[in-house]
Parts: C-alpha cells; sequence; structure tokens
C-alpha cells in the first residue's frame, strides 16, 4: 500500500505553493528508498521567478514558503508514515537547497534521516 498526500499553502484564498509526498511500497527497487522511506514527488512554491540569490518582497519565491511544505513534509512522514527517512529527486541546481534544510546526496536523491 503506498500513502500518497498533499500539502498545499494558501494565503488569502491564492495557492502559493504545493507539495506531494508519498510513502515508499515494500516492492521498491532503489536502494535508496528502501526501508521506512517516504519520497517528495513535487515541491512547488508559485509566482514570478526570483533568482536564487535575489529577494523580492512583492514575490513568493525565496520567502521561506518551499522550507515550510518541506517542514510539514517531515513532520507527516514521521507521525502518519512511520518513515525513518525522506527523500527528494533533485536536480544538480537545487542540491544547495537541500542541504541547507539538512538533506545529503544518495545516488540520485537528496536524503534526510528522521528523528
Amino acid at each position: 500500500m503506498e500513502l500518497t498526500c498533499c500539502c498545499v499553502l494558501l494565503i488569502q484564498d491564492i495557492l502559493v505553493g504545493l507539495l506531494r509526498l508519498r510513502k515508499c511500497g515494500k516492492n521498491v527497487t532503489c536502494p535508496e528508498l528502501m526501508g521506512k522511506c517516504s519520497i517528495v514527488r513535487e515541491l512547488h512554491v508559485y509566482g514570478t521567478a526570483v533568482p536564487v540569490h535575489g529577494r523580492d518582497a512583492d514575490k513568493l519565491q525565496h520567502q521561506g514558503y518551499g522550507t515550510l511544505l518541506m517542514e510539514e513534509a517531515e513532520g507527516i512522514a514521521t507521525r502518519e508514515h512511520r518513515s525513518t527517512k525522506i527523500a527528494v529527486i533533485s536536480g544538480v541546481g537545487t542540491r544547495h537547497y537541500y542541504r541547507k534544510l539538512g538533506y545529503e546526496l544518495e545516488g540520485p536523491y537528496m536524503v534526510k534521516y528522521l528523528k
């Protein structure tokens, strides 16, 4: 059985961000996802693109909303999925972001062991 959930962040009825989380099933073949693992399938913060090191108080990106969604996903993975780790597929350009959140590279995934 696979459990899937979505975390949606709304501000004044405006969709700010979305995260889709899945508990990995027992038939998983990737060694990085074996055991009690949940995986972030999608993470989006919507709005006009802002440069990585840029800030614009009028824009939604780089305001901490992605971090809030990741923290909520980690809590759901721990409490509801009973996972001991969480993984996310990450392109080279976003690995630094996940490292700041405590994730480490394992194969093609950024992985964080949960307490």
